[in-house]
């Protein structure tokens, strides 16, 4: 093997490693923090099933729950049986730190900004000392609240690597999970493209009363939106702003789509139903044959975490 093929393979190694050591980490993470408190073992099933998927779809090779868990397996596994069981087959409606937020804010409460941002800036700080490929954390976090309302809203981005498994995320939260606000503007436009389609426009200006402020997760500075946000949404960023990551990576989307669930919202144009379907079908047809290039068998559903009050008995 010539230098550069041994390189690359090293590289691939240490790919490999990086996912199953983190994953552990994350997971254990969790598990730790619903210690004190049964009810958010729901997060801990959540973000079984959300890594399982993405180990499974991972490549160049599969990383299967035996071989983030080890010698744990059987124990995780009878308390959370059925990410074990669903991986292969249903979808995930978020990426894992989605699920690390909601553990958090369950724990603080929603109304203490401050100490949710540190918690969270601890977690992911933790996760990059290995400086490793995958570090199952977003880069960014969002915090959006309505100015007459006391009760703040958080999201964070998409935590996964890879292209296309973002862009299978996004068109999940898309058809599945985000506020039909959100899922609307970020399907206006096309994935692939990145350029507006033609008959479906649902961008919107964010309103006066709501705010909607982005931070980095790991240092706690306060982030200008991009190029894509403010084509989504009507924030305001620099004047100097060039950057346009994918249509609904970014933290505000999570962020804002709760925020409409909680308090409403009122989009700016009339929705035509019957153009909205079809701008979802294609959006489920790429999804679909996304998966099937990868050779996942969706069967059409999406994974529903259940709460966990009790333990198995000994």
């Amino acid at each position: 093997m010539d230098a550069k093929k041994q390189k690359k393979a090293e590289e691939l190694l240490l790919a490999e490693e990086s996912f199953r050591t983190n994953a552990f980490r994350i997971i254990n993470i969790m598990i730790e923090l619903c210690k004190d408190k049964p009810g958010c073992r729901v997060h801990v099933d959540e973000i079984l099933h959300s890594i399982f998927f993405l180990g499974f779809i991972h490549r160049p090779q599969q990383c299967t729950p035996n071989d983030i868990l080890g010698e744990l397996r059987p124990k995780v596994e009878e308390i959370f049986p059925r990410p074990f069981v669903n991986y292969t087959s249903k979808l995930p409606k978020r990426t894992p730190f989605s699920s690390v937020l909601d553990m958090v804010v369950s724990l603080l409460g929603p109304d203490r900004e401050i100490n949710i941002l540190e918690r969270l800036k601890e977690i992911a700080n933790v996760m990059s000392e290995s400086k490793s490929t995958y570090q199952f954390t977003s880069s960014t976090i969002c915090v959006s609240r309505r100015n007459d309302v006391e009760r703040s809203y958080y999201g964070v981005s998409m935590s996964c690597k890879g292209k296309q498994e973002g862009q299978i995320m996004v068109a999940v939260s898309c058809l599945s999970t985000w506020h039909s606000g959100v899922s609307n503007a970020v399907m206006t436009y096309d994935p692939i493209s990145k350029m507006k389609r033609v008959n479906f426009d649902h961008t919107f200006n964010l309103p006066k009363n709501f705010r909607c402020q982005a931070f980095n997760v790991k240092s706690g500075a306060k982030m200008y939106p991009c190029k894509s946000c403010h084509n989504l949404f009507g924030l305001e960023t620099r004047e100097t702003e060039t950057q346009i990551w994918p249509y609904g990576n970014c933290a505000e989307a999570e962020s804002l789509s709760k925020l409409f669930d909680g308090e409403g919202f009122d989009a700016s144009r009339v929705v035509d139903h019957k153009v909205r379907r079809q701008v979802e079908e294609l959006v489920n047809a790429d999804l679909q044959t996304k998966l099937e290039s990868i050779g996942y068998e969706w069967d059409g559903d999406y994974y529903i975490p259940l709460y966990i009050e009790t333990l198995p008995k000994q």
